[in-house]
């Protein structure tokens, strides 16, 4: 998959597109992606995703808006489910001011989307004025087919990122993989630590996931893949108060007591099971390996219940 920015486009062929942010790849973007690719397919069109950086209501409201998943993670689901091209647009006032009819022009005319598809709520251009009615009918006029898919629900509930931001912000991973289908994933690159966890038995792989994630802070069970294997582990997702840590850091303790290689660089991807606790910052390195202690047992305890497998 090719990722290109709206400013530096080398795209010389029709294509199929999606637009939106595509935060969690829930199972409502995943209709819409499998849709896309089998409608691309059947016209002999390129697929693309079409998305915005930063999110359009972090500069339309001003507010800082969490995110489900970071860019590395968000990459490497779309490479994996065959899309073509991520074209990214740098979301400011300019694009934020465009005319829904000059936004649906955008995408025949610059991005050269020849069908469109997308959630029956998408709205789009200046003040959200444009709807799927609107983009249908306009978009005769440019020869844009668009096509709106259903939305999913679980329960009656519609399932949506602002649903998992919720239950991400207060731990409910258990609720989270259920919303979306698979368990909730992060890639993250290895980094050096302080190997403090070395020095009380439990050694750490730490990994930079990024910044403004709705994850909330704690210990968490789970897994992480390493050269195509699945070892399980037990996380903590935080700035280490114990430690004095200033950056948050996914440091991850593998359960597998043959597991000796030394990481150093690279990306790896974890997955979230359960959540144990709250972060908590400990009177000395001794209390917080009796509480680690603990921890691994109820890890262990879980982990006998779960299949060792990842649904992705």
């Amino acid at each position: 998959m090719k990722v290109l920015s709206i400013n530096n486009l080398s795209i010389n062929e029709d294509l199929a597109c999606s637009v939106g942010n595509f935060d969690g790849f829930h199972k409502g973007h995943l209709k819409i992606l499998n849709t896309l690719k089998d409608i691309a397919k059947e016209k002999n069109l390129k697929t693309a995703v079409i998305t915005f950086d930063p999110h359009p209501r972090q500069v339309l409201q001003k507010k800082s808006l969490c995110k489900i998943l970071n860019f590395e993670t968000k990459k490497e689901f779309l490479t994996k489910i065959g899309i073509d091209y991520l074209i990214v647009i740098p979301f400011n006032k300019k694009i934020a001011n465009l005319t829904k009819e000059d936004f649906l022009k955008l995408l025949k005319e610059n991005l050269k989307c020849n069908i469109v598809v997308v959630g029956k709520d998408w709205r789009f251009g200046k003040n959200r004025e444009g709807d799927i009615n609107f983009a249908k009918e306009f978009g005769k006029k440019l020869q844009l087919e668009v096509i709106a898919m259903e939305e999913e629900k679980i329960k009656d509930k519609k399932i949506s990122s602002s649903l998992i931001r919720e239950l991400l912000r207060e731990g409910k991973i258990k609720q989270v993989n259920k919303v979306l289908g698979r368990n909730y994933c992060l890639k993250g690159k290895v980094v050096e630590g302080k190997k403090l966890g070395r020095k009380i038995g439990f050694p750490t792989i730490n990994l930079k996931v990024g910044e403004n994630l709705c994850l909330k802070e704690g210990v968490y069970v789970g897994f992480i893949e390493i050269k195509d294997k699945i070892y399980n582990a037990i996380m903590n997702f935080g700035k280490r108060p114990t430690v004095d840590g200033k950056e948050t850091v996914l440091e991850v303790h593998i359960l597998n007591e043959n597991f000796n290689e030394n990481l150093k660089s690279g990306y790896l991807k974890t997955y979230f099971i359960d959540y144990l606790r709250e972060e908590k910052k400990f009177n000395s390195l001794q209390e917080l390996k009796r509480q680690i202690e603990k921890d691994v047992e109820k890890a262990k305890n879980i982990l006998k219940e779960v299949k060792n497998e990842v649904l992705v």
